[in-house]
C-alpha cells in the first residue's frame, strides 16, 4: 500500500506566494495561527484527464491568520510557479505551538526561523517523507 499524506488539496498562489490551507483541514488537525505545517508542493499539469507531476518541493511553513502559508522562494523558483498558478499540496506533518516548547520543538522552530527554505524533491525523496508521515501519524 502506498503511503498517504495527512491531507491533499489544490490551491492557487496569491501575489505574495501564499496559499490557503482549507479550513476543514485546519479544523481536523486543530491547527491555528503560529503552528508549523510540513508540506509537499507539487507543480502539475493535466494531460488526457490525468495529473502529471512536473516537480515537487518540501518545506516547513508557519500558519498565519486565515490559514495562509507562504511557499518559500526556493520552491517557487525551483518549480517555476508564480502568482495565479494552482499547485497540489500535501500536508505531511504539523507541529502545534505548544509542542514547540519542548527541546525538539525549539530546535525545529530555530531551524525554520533561521532558514525558512524549502527543498526540491525527487520522487524517491517524496515517497520517503510520505512513508515517515504514515509511521508517525497513522495507527
Amino acid at each position: 500500500m502506498e503511503p498517504e499524506p495527512l491531507a491533499k488539496f489544490h490551491a492557487t498562489l496569491n501575489v505574495k506566494g501564499q496559499i490557503v490551507i482549507p479550513q476543514k483541514d485546519r479544523e481536523i488537525f486543530g491547527l491555528s495561527k503560529g503552528d508549523l505545517v510540513e508540506i509537499i508542493v507539487r507543480k502539475f499539469k493535466v494531460e488526457k484527464g490525468k495529473i502529471k507531476i512536473l516537480g515537487r518541493g518540501y518545506a516547513t511553513v508557519k500558519l498565519s491568520s486565515k490559514g495562509l502559508v507562504t511557499i518559500p522562494d526556493e520552491i517557487r523558483k525551483g518549480l517555476g510557479i508564480s502568482s495565479g498558478e494552482t499547485v497540489e499540496v500535501l500536508i505531511v506533518g504539523f507541529h502545534k505551538l505548544d509542542e514547540l516548547l519542548t527541546d525538539r520543538g525549539k530546535r525545529l522552530l530555530n531551524s525554520v526561523k533561521s532558514s525558512s527554505v524549502g527543498k526540491i524533491l525527487s520522487p524517491a525523496e517524496e515517497q520517503n517523507i510520505l512513508h515517515n508521515t504514515a509511521k508517525k501519524y497513522y495507527f
